[in-house]
């Protein structure tokens, strides 16, 4: 782990990653098409002497193998969440296209490679959800199961790819990743859209009931989760969780972060949507709670950080 290529490196989670790679000794290289990312979220990198960043579209594969050449590691990050509001096609295209292409370069350049998946893979299989659980997806008629179909094509490629042409790959399945450099829109999740709609005098917008069960992951925890699967060869051709497992439900977290901002806990600051509002018949997934054991006795990792503590620094 010498130079390490990082795709999505402008995003929320590829800008922390990149820093820390930095502040490990790493030399950088750092692609990103600025879709959702941004240069303010690599800051701290910019002026480092080992950074190098390219504004790329990672589909490409050739120009991603010129961009990556002499890099020993690659994190791929590139990607495109749920299709909530639409851009179904256009989430299937970018996951499936960038992870070929990932993959490839990886190939070519002897490199270990990291895949990111997500927890949204197991649909609504009952937890704790292990890697090697039963997944429960819903149907193709409603859209939001295109993202998590995205990327078990993205597992599965990299896997037929290790079992099959020796590709070095860990597949990492995230969980509510969320924290600093955060996408301030619902892409970034519940946290930063619950914070925004504080601070502009708006109410909170909670889907469905609000009882839905999730555990979330501050980003430096994440993170701490691709350092150590890239520093472990052991965890080449193995899918991981890296999560915790401290719960809260939805209507929960709301009123942590409206407390958080220093305004009464009650009443809770929120209007309730309900699923059928939604276009393309939206299903959200009741309970989410990974099991963390693979990771533990894999990488030696658990989360370090307490939603209190990472909610209280996001805010």
């Amino acid at each position: 782990m010498n130079k390490v290529g990082v795709t999505g490196a402008a995003g929320f989670i590829g800008s922390h990653l990149c820093e820390r790679l930095l502040q490990e000794g790493c030399e950088v290289v750092g692609v990103d098409d600025l879709s959702y990312g941004s240069m303010a979220n690599l800051g701290a990198c910019l002026s480092h002497p080992g950074f190098r960043f390219e504004v790329l579209d990672c589909t490409r594969r050739r120009k991603l193998r010129v961009a990556f050449d002499g890099c020993d590691a690659i994190a791929h990050l590139a990607a495109k969440k749920i299709p909530r509001y639409g851009g179904t096609v256009s989430t299937l295209e970018i996951n499936v296209n960038g992870v070929r292409s990932a993959c490839a370069v990886a190939l070519s350049l002897g490199a270990d490679l990291i895949v990111t998946s997500t927890s949204d893979v197991y649909g609504n299989a009952p937890p704790p959800l292990a890697e090697d659980s039963e997944l429960l997806l819903g149907p193709s008629t409603t859209r939001r199961w295109a993202y998590a179909v995205s990327k078990l094509y993205d597992e599965h490629l990299a896997l037929a790819l290790a079992e099959e042409r020796d590709l070095q790959v860990t597949v990492l399945r995230l969980f509510n990743c969320y924290g600093p450099n955060n996408h301030l829109t619902w892409w970034g999740g519940p946290v930063v859209t619950f914070t925004e709609a504080l601070l502009d005098g708006q109410p909170m917008l909670i889907h469905g009931d609000g009882k839905q069960t999730r555990t979330f992951t501050y980003v430096s925890d994440t993170v701490e989760g691709f350092v150590r699967a890239l520093r472990t060869p052991e965890a080449r051709g193995e899918v991981i969780n890296v999560g915790g497992t401290e719960t809260v439900t939805i209507r929960e977290l709301a009123g942590l972060v409206q407390s958080g901002l220093g305004l009464p806990r009650k009443p809770l600051r929120a209007q309730f949507i309900p699923y059928d509002e939604f276009p393309g018949r939206y299903q959200d997934v009741r309970e989410r709670v990974p099991d963390t054991a693979k990771a533990r006795r894999m990488l030696g990792f658990e989360t370090k950080v307490t939603l209190a503590e990472g909610l209280a620094d996001t805010i």
